[in-house]
């Protein structure tokens, strides 16, 4: 069912997704030049603005877990969003896997039930391989696993496709990437360690530096892939 998140302000063709509303608010402001809210029903806060190299860009947030995602995006398409990037955070499972790593999500094992509906029962989501080529050096790339709860000390991930396990565990991108790729839209996922497997969290104000950092390489980035972006009038 669709959110109907009755947009004050036209998305933008490409969005950065988050799912704290707090971290969008902030991560709008940090990246654009004067934002405008553009959605604000049910708490899931969006911004859209223009970037200082004159990209219009939507900022939006998708709450927590695949089944809050999807109608987000969905809603996001339906305006036009042509390209989206999700920034969150996880949880290493990898031991050697530190808080405040950036991981570049090269595939997402699907262990949650709304990436398997979406994927038809695939076992794993991937991104768009040209915005992740374009992404690249950004992040460790590796592979994660999206489950409906996140368990903490799991000892090995049951869910890893050949290749190699998981190096860390999330709640949406699984699905954020199905459901792109359902929708025929360019999507990637970046996400920073926020928990390692020794019990070291990071606080907010060292998550935030970390995304702001993030967001500002992410947009270096499309400029680089689109170098001349039409900002619509």
């Amino acid at each position: 069912m669709p959110v109907k998140m009755n947009p004050i302000e036209p998305a933008a063709g490409d969005a950065i997704l988050v799912g704290d509303p707090r971290r969008a608010f902030a991560l709008a402001q940090e990246l654009t030049v004067q934002p405008k809210m553009s959605h604000q029903s049910r708490g899931l806060w969006g911004y859209v603005g223009i970037t200082s190299g004159g990209r219009r860009l939507t900022v939006q947030s998708t709450g927590s877990g695949g089944p809050s995602a999807i109608p987000v995006i969905g809603d996001l398409a339906a305006e036009g969003v042509g390209r989206m990037v999700r920034l969150g955070t996880c949880l290493a499972t990898d031991p050697d896997l530190r808080a405040g790593t950036m991981i570049l999500v090269e595939r997402a094992v699907i262990a949650d039930g709304a990436g398997r509906a979406l994927s038809g029962n695939d076992d794993f989501a991937s991104p768009d391989r040209r915005l992740h080529t374009a992404l690249d050096g950004l992040g460790r790339d590796g592979t994660v696993s999206s489950h409906d709860l996140v368990e903490r000390y799991e000892p090995e991930d049951r869910h890893a496709p050949e290749g190699g396990p998981a190096i860390a565990r999330d709640l949406q991108t699984a699905a954020t990437l199905a459901m792109c790729r359902r929708l025929d839209i360019p999507a990637a996922a970046m996400l920073i360690v926020a928990e390692d497997r020794a019990g070291e969290r990071l606080g907010e104000e060292d998550l935030w530096e970390l995304f702001r950092s993030a967001g500002r390489a992410l947009l270096s980035r499309l400029d680089r892939l689109d170098p001349n972006p039409q900002v619509e009038v």
